[in-house]
Order: structure tokens, then sequence, then C-alpha cells
């Protein structure tokens, strides 16, 4: 039976001249994936093969995993197996002989892993908001990785990280750089962003590489209006919407803009444009906020509407409007 080896060749020429000799590494004919991508310990794991050069659906293909054999037969392109515990490993061999009898044998190293991709979108929310700040137009994100390969208290700066975005490198790379800071695009557009972990290690099967991707979606702002009251201040526990009703004379709303980025909430890059029944308002003091008052003892009511605009990043923008009814004395 012939066999298909993967040591290096070396090629030379020789002529009138002498050539250099020329190394080729050898190609990778058989390629494993894992379903899931980065199994935790302790799960059930579906172990597949592919090939370019080999057809797979005539070879008789041998599975041995930790050298007992599981599967054997033409055309086994997958087995289900299970991972160990932290810092154990499943070794799979895969012994393949094609029509022409040509063998061809691989080893894949099976080891529990988990690669945790979290993201932190650095926009507005008021205080004691629950949700999470979502990212807009422009906006930054911070994704940290935490990985957990030999153990769950594994040191998360003792691997190597190189961060992709849209399949481009360039957000960086280091031994212990966890974390990376992700530029958004127009909302809607996803930003798929990968990150790659490599465990340096001087055990002796050598470490191994890893790596996660995961989308990134952009939105829009919001923007909402809250009361304001005297002696309460703003009561954020419940959003106008719509329209509102008071029996007082006076009525001061807040408005709040969402997930707008915050260095340019701080650096007062954003435009407030208020209008009171159709008709523009002068800028306050404090442009977050508009008093409404009536006049007389009849019932009245005011539509007030309000754009907010970053002027750094203007599609970063949001609008909303209400109707006050104040009540007949």
């Amino acid at each position: 039976m012939k066999s298909r080896t993967f040591n290096l060749g070396v090629a030379c020429v020789i002529g009138i001249l002498l050539f250099p000799c020329i190394t080729f590494a050898a190609l990778d004919l058989v390629t494993f994936s894992t379903n899931p991508q980065n199994p935790p310990p302790n799960q059930t794991v579906t172990v597949s093969i592919q090939s370019y050069a080999i057809n797979l659906n005539s070879a008789r293909i041998t599975w041995y995993v930790d050298k007992e054999v599981v599967k054997d037969g033409i055309a086994e392109k997958s087995i289900r197996t299970n991972t160990k515990e932290f810092g154990q490993t499943t070794v799979i061999d895969v012994v393949l002989v094609d029509a022409t009898g040509v063998r061809t044998d691989k080893k894949f190293l099976l080891r529990p892993i988990e690669i945790d991709l979290l993201w932190e979108a650095d926009t507005y929310t008021p205080p004691f908001y629950k949700g999470k700040a979502l990212p807009t137009y422009k906006s930054n994100v911070k994704a940290t990785a935490m990985a957990r390969i030999r153990s769950l208290s594994d040191n998360p700066t003792s691997f190597y990280y190189t961060w992709t975005i849209n399949r481009i490198q360039g957000l960086g790379e280091g031994l212990g750089k966890t974390s990376a800071i992700i530029p958004m695009k127009y909302a809607g557009s996803p930003v798929p962003t990968e990150v790659r972990v490599r465990e340096v290690s001087e055990q002796k099967d050598g470490g191994g590489t890893w790596s996660v991707v995961q989308n990134i979606l952009a939105t829009n702002p919001l923007l909402a209006f809250y009361e304001q009251a005297p002696l309460l201040g703003t009561i954020f526990e419940r959003a106008l919407s719509g329209s509102a009703g008071t029996k007082g004379t006076g009525f001061r709303i807040r408005a709040v803009p969402y997930f707008f980025s915050n260095d340019d909430m701080a650096n007062g890059n954003l435009v407030y444009t208020w209008k009171k029944d159709g008709a523009s308002v002068a800028p306050a003091l404090d442009p977050t906020s508009i008093q409404l008052g009536k006049t007389g003892t009849a019932a009245q009511s005011s539509a007030v509407s309000l754009s907010v605009q970053n002027r750094k990043r203007i599609l970063q923008q949001a609008s909303a409007q209400i109707t006050v009814n104040f009540a007949q004395e």
C-alpha cells in the first residue's frame, strides 16, 4: 500500500550553473473542523475532516480516539466524541485509504476551551439605566476576550492575542492584549470582529491557536422625554410618549439622548433644536430641557419637538415629539 508523507521536500536544479536548492512545505491535504468551534469541557463535539486533494466520498476512513477505533467505513467524514476536563487532551487519529490504495494519516488534538468575546460601547446612557449601551455610527466599542484554555483560573495575560476587523488585521496583537478598540460603521452594518488566541506554552504539546468571531451591529441613537419635577428632579422611571397631561400651570420637559458618543456629549458637540407649536425656540442655558406654561384658566395644549445631532459624527442624530395637555382650572 502506498502512503503519503508530510515531510518537507527539497528540489535542486543543476545545469551549467548550480542553482540554490528550494524547500517547499508539504501541502496540508486533510483539515479538521469542530462543531462547536470552541468546545467547553465535557461537551459533545462533532469532529469533521475536509480535503481538496482526496476524494473522501470514495475513501475508506478509520477514526481512532485515544488509540481506540470508534468508526470505520467508506466516506465516514465525521465522528461525535466528548471533550475532557480543562487541561486534558483527546487524541484523534484518522487513517484514509483512497480508491487507488494511497494511505494518508492525520492527527488532531481536541482540547476543551472557552473564549468569551464581550463588548462595551462608549456611548451615553442616563443614570440608573439598566440596559446595555449600544454602539452607533462611528462610535467606539471596546471588545474584550476572556480565554480559559487549561483551567478556569487561567491568567488571560499569558496568551497571545491577534485582533482582526472585517477580515483585515490592524486592531493590534501581542502578549496579554486582551482588548481592542473597534470603530463602528453605519447603523445596521455589522462589524465582524475576530480574536485569535494563541497559547504560549512550554508543555510537550506545544500549545495551540483558537479563534472566535462576533458580529457587532451598530444602531441608531434614541431620544426620550421625561418630566422634570421641581422637587423630585427628572423622573426617569416613566418616559413620556405621545402626550402627557398636567393639572398645573407649568411643565418642564427633560430630553435625554441615548447612545450618542460619550466624548461628544462631554465636549458639547450635540446640537439641540427645539420647536414649540411649529415655531423654533431659542436655546436656553440648559439645551436638554424646555419649560412650558399656559395662560388663563382654559384647557390648553402645546406641541413640542426636538432634534439632536452630533456635529462631529453627523449621522448620530435623533428626534422626538410630544403634546402636553394642560387641564382646565
